[in-house]
């Protein structure tokens, strides 16, 4: 043992402190943006941007509605109808789409380009298959969220690493099995991610077709009140469209967390 080595080990090291939790960065960003609100709407005129505590207060009223309830009950089933249709339906699909390379690389470029088309283009469509009404809006709603689905779970199952497949040949396990122990765990991380990232655009697609074709639904609601000016209703119901979207938005964010840190690929900075 060296001469540092002796004093390094000689030098008392120093209990380790508990980490400070803090306040979570989301809240302070949230009060952040509750000030900057409040500052704002005491600036301008209040009929243009109403304070905090008078959206609260005209969305308050507005539940107290039943007309409104039913509204808010309606986009609640419609998102959750298109949703549940995005998830299964995009999933599966992308699977086998990424499993089959001539078919991945015959489709993957028509998905790509009406991927890129603006959505509320090809809106006329629904109108003209579906009609005016919930079938419109649920389907407009699933399409903005089902090409995302299948193409984030098509490119994860495109790239299963070879070398776990090659050693699953040589030790001649069933296609099953190699699914179920191989595939999938592969692919969850990108599928929990698309989960996130696909309720977001099913929400803003329903919304889209509430506004333009529905007769109950928030979107309906919130275009209701703009030729009435009636902006207390209009950025209450904005909040209450964010709270409808926070709590499923934190709960998938919770899961795709959860699935990376039990599925995730290893970063280079493990140096593994």
């Amino acid at each position: 043992m060296t001469l540092s080595d002796s004093a390094l080990a000689d030098t008392p090291v120093a209990p380790a402190r508990p980490a400070s939790r803090g306040v979570p960065p989301p809240l302070v960003l949230g009060i952040g943006l509750l000030a900057a609100w409040w500052a704002i709407a005491a600036l301008v005129d209040s009929a243009v941007m109403p304070t905090p505590v008078t959206a609260v207060e005209r969305l308050l009223v507005n539940l107290q509605s039943t007309r409104f309830l039913d509204s808010a009950a309606d986009t609640v089933l419609r998102l959750l109808t298109a949703y549940v249709g995005v998830a299964v339906v995009g999933a599966v699909t992308g699977f086998l789409l990424g499993l089959a390379r001539f078919w991945a690389a015959a489709v993957s470029p028509l998905l790509y380009a009406v991927y890129s088309v603006p959505k509320i283009v090809l809106f006329p469509l629904f109108l003209l298959f579906l009609g005016l009404g919930d079938a419109s809006q649920v389907g407009f709603a699933f399409f903005s969220g089902v090409l995302p689905m299948v193409l984030l779970v098509s490119a994860a199952a495109a790239a299963v690493p070879p070398l776990p497949l090659k050693l699953a040949a040589s030790l001649r396990m069933s296609t099953p099995a190699v699914i179920t122990k191989i595939v999938l765990p592969s692919i969850l991380p990108a599928f929990a991610g698309a989960l996130r990232l696909t309720f977001g655009l099913t929400f803003l697609g329903l919304l889209i077709a509430e506004m333009f074709t529905g007769v109950s639904g928030l979107g309906y609601e919130l275009l209701r009140n703009v030729p009435l000016v009636r902006m207390g209703d209009i950025v209450g119901e904005v909040v209450l469209v964010i709270l409808i979207a926070l709590a499923p938005a934190i709960g998938l964010r919770t899961l795709e967390t959860r699935v990376r840190a039990r599925f995730g690929t290893t970063t280079e900075g493990d140096g593994r």
